[in-house]
């Protein structure tokens, strides 16, 4: 719009010009405001992902075109709050001359907005836990219950004494953009963010310092619980080891609400209705429907190796009419309950990861889902129905269960913190972190009451030859 010189002063424009109709002269008609607002902007290109669209982005896009749009509203909404701040500290007289919406300053380029999942900006937190009453976990003096966490500390020498006894460690996928934005994202198959590819590779890091070993990996069908136990492996230099896939160990099945934020929801349903499917423990969203993208069964990578499903006779009928030739459909959720998760889960675990390898010896790896991850913790550390909506398992955590124990503990990281307050497990967190029924130094002191009594039997045997 202006013209300046060499020394950065403005050439005024000529008589014929238009350019004065068309332009306000802000930024220059008082000293100081235009070296302020470039000073302004630089710092927000500092702050706000996207603000500065000279940066080259060199990592692959890990984005749907859903949580793009989403983004870059979230970066738009951030540089907004930033201008309203900014214009707020001004003198009167300089908020009257810089308001920040004058038409001819472009905040950021809206055509190639870069695109951070990083820690950058503040992430929209999930909600701690499903509920918002606790009366189930109140005690009578309303105090909270000192909770037995057992943490396991670094090993003293730097080579970690290796984890030779049968374990699970159960470990809740890294961060998605889905995870970022607070969107339902059941079945659906977004990649991990660049902050859950790190809680991955750290929970990998925290795993191989306190020696952990492990002889078959179980994850899920969806990509973002695959990527977490790839990255686990490869921290421990284990991509060798045997991995079974199972879409039993999937995150429970939204409906229709997969893909939709917690203030969609309620704006289309009510808030009510949205506390009901959220808190319900055997209540199941609304179904999507079968011609939804959303529908696992018009994945061909589902239908193509599910066998483990009954036929859907519909299905069926109505896919063998659409294409002229016979089309076996299973019957694939269009909504799950907890209870429902839980109802395939819990037999996964028991039936099939016990049998194979719990029950043998094995040192077993479990990457999955929060919902999927719950219903195994419920069977194994016995917590009741009504506390399962309300345990939270951060993502990237590793959840370290002691076969002999019978107990779940948490691994140092050798920060210092206190776990219960780094992380929010919600108030069943009582019922995940019980006492261990038999520790490990029980089974030691065992063990050299074995070797003495071995040792005399043996010297006994010499003297009465």
């Amino acid at each position: 719009v202006y013209r300046f010189d060499e020394e950065m002063n403005p050439i005024k424009p000529g008589e014929d010009s238009l350019t004065q109709v068309l332009a306000s002269g802000t930024f220059l008609e008082k000293p100081g405001l235009l070296k302020k607002a470039l000073k302004r902007q630089e710092d927000w290109a500092k702050l706000v992902p996207g603000f500065d669209s000279s940066e080259v982005d060199t990592g692959a896009k890990r984005v749907t075109t859903l949580e793009e749009s989403l983004l870059k509203l979230r970066n738009e909404q951030t540089v907004e709050a930033m201008v309203e701040e900014s214009v707020a500290s001004e003198s009167d007289d300089d908020a009257e001359e810089f308001n920040g919406t004058d038409g001819n300053l472009k905040l950021m380029n809206e055509d190639k907005a870069m695109l951070s999942t990083g820690q950058g900006y503040e992430r929209w937190e999930d909600d701690p836990c499903e509920f918002e009453e606790f009366e189930f976990f109140a005690t009578s003096d309303g105090k909270q219950e000192p909770i037995p966490l057992t943490v396991v500390p670094l090993p003293d020498n730097t080579a970690s004494k290796k984890q030779e006894d049968a374990v699970v460690v159960l470990i809740r996928h890294g961060r998605t953009p889905h995870n970022n934005l607070g969107l339902f994202t059941g079945w659906e198959d977004p990649h991990l963010a660049d902050d859950g590819i790190e809680d991955a590779k750290n929970a990998g890091r925290l795993l191989k310092r306190h020696g952990f070993e492990f002889d078959v990996v179980y994850t899920s069908w969806l990509t973002r619980a695959i990527q977490t136990a790839w990255y686990v492996m490869d921290e421990l230099d284990m991509l060798w080891l045997p991995m079974v896939k199972s879409w039993r160990l999937n995150e429970r099945m939204y409906g229709a609400l997969t893909g939709k934020s917690k203030a969609m929801v309620a704006n289309e349903y009510g808030e009510e209705q949205l506390k009901k499917w959220r808190r319900g423990f055997a209540i199941r969203p609304p179904p999507t429907s079968s011609y939804s993208f959303s529908y696992p069964g018009n994945d061909l990578r589902r239908t193509k190796y599910v066998k483990d499903l009954r036929i859907s006779w519909s299905e069926t009928i109505i896919r063998s009419i659409e294409s002229r030739k016979l089309q076996i459909h299973r019957k694939f959720p269009k909504s799950e309950s907890l209870k429902d998760c839980m109802a395939r889960s819990i037999p996964f675990y028991t039936d099939r990861i016990c049998n194979e390898a719990v029950n043998n010896g094995k040192r077993v790896l479990i990457t999955s889902h929060e919902n999927a991850i719950r219903g195994i913790l419920m069977h194994i550390c016995d917590i009741p129905v009504e506390a399962m909506n309300q345990l939270h398992l951060p993502n990237g955590l590793p959840l370290v269960y002691s076969v002999k124990g019978r107990c779940i503990t948490l691994l140092d990281d050798g920060s210092g913190k206190d776990p219960m307050e780094e992380h929010d497990f919600g108030p069943a967190a009582k019922y995940l972190f019980k006492p261990c029924e038999i520790t490990d130094e029980f089974y030691d002191e065992m063990e050299k009451r074995a070797n003495a009594a071995t040792a005399s039997a043996d010297v006994s045997e010499k003297v009465a030859a």
